[in-house]
C-alpha cells in the first residue's frame, strides 16, 4: 500500500512538472497601453500596440488577431465599433534562433502595426470590456528556414493566447446654462460698446 501511495505521488509530481513546463514554453501577449485600457472620442479610431513573447522550443506563426467581448467565436462584434486586424497579415514568427523569441509593434493606423484598430461609432457612449486575441500556430522547425515542411513541421494550429483589454469612448463636457448665459450677455455687451453707445466699455 505504501508502495502504491509513493508510485502515485511520483506520478502526479511528474505531472505537475510537465504541466508547467508547457505552461513556461506557450506565448504571451502584452498589450500598450498599459492593461490595454484605449480611450477615444466617437468617430475616432484607436489601437494596440503589443510585445509577443515565445520562449519554448517550438516557432509560433501568429495567423490573425481579434477583440472580442464575452465568448470568443471570431469574428468578433460588439455594439461599441470595428476591429480590423493588423497583426495577422504580417506573418509574424516568434521563437528560438535565428527568429527573435519577442516581437514589440507600436500601433500606427497609417503603417498598419500594432495588433489592430478599433473603428469607434459615431454617436458611442460606454465602454467595451473583453479581450484582445491572437491566434497561431506553432511548428517544429521555422517556417523561414528552406527546409521547412508546412505538413510535417506541424506541432499544433488554431492556438489563442490573449490578454485583457478595453475601449471606452471619451466624455466631452459642455458649458452648464449659466455659463452660456453670461457668455452671451458679454458678447451682446461688446457688440453695443462697437457701436459707440454712451456709458459703453468698448471690447478689443
Amino acid at each position: 500500500m505504501k508502495m502504491l501511495r509513493g508510485v502515485l505521488v511520483g506520478f502526479l509530481f511528474v505531472l505537475t512538472l510537465c504541466a508547467t513546463a508547457n505552461a513556461d514554453g506557450l506565448p504571451t501577449l502584452t498589450l500598450s497601453p498599459p492593461g490595454g485600457a484605449l480611450t477615444g472620442a466617437a468617430g475616432s479610431t484607436v489601437g494596440w500596440g503589443f510585445t509577443l513573447t515565445n520562449l519554448g522550443l517550438d516557432f509560433a506563426v501568429v495567423t490573425g488577431s481579434d477583440f472580442c467581448v464575452g465568448v470568443i467565436t471570431s469574428p468578433c462584434a460588439n455594439s461599441l465599433g470595428t476591429y480590423t486586424d493588423f497583426a495577422g497579415p504580417q506573418f509574424l514568427v516568434v521563437g528560438p534562433s535565428p527568429e527573435s523569441t519577442s516581437i514589440t509593434q507600436a500601433f500606427n493606423n497609417g503603417l498598419m502595426t500594432g495588433a489592430g484598430s478599433f473603428a469607434i461609432n459615431p454617436g458611442a457612449t460606454g465602454s467595451a470590456i473583453g479581450e484582445v486575441i491572437f491566434f497561431y500556430d506553432l511548428y517544429s522547425v521555422d517556417p523561414n528556414s528552406a527546409s521547412f515542411d508546412p505538413t510535417a513541421d506541424i506541432v499544433s494550429l488554431g492556438n489563442e493566447v490573449t490578454a485583457g483589454a478595453s475601449v471606452t469612448v471619451a466624455t466631452t463636457s459642455t458649458p452648464e446654462p449659466g455659463s452660456l448665459l453670461l457668455l452671451a450677455i458679454g458678447i451682446a455687451g461688446c457688440l453695443l460698446a462697437k457701436k459707440g453707445l454712451p456709458g459703453q466699455v468698448s471690447c478689443h
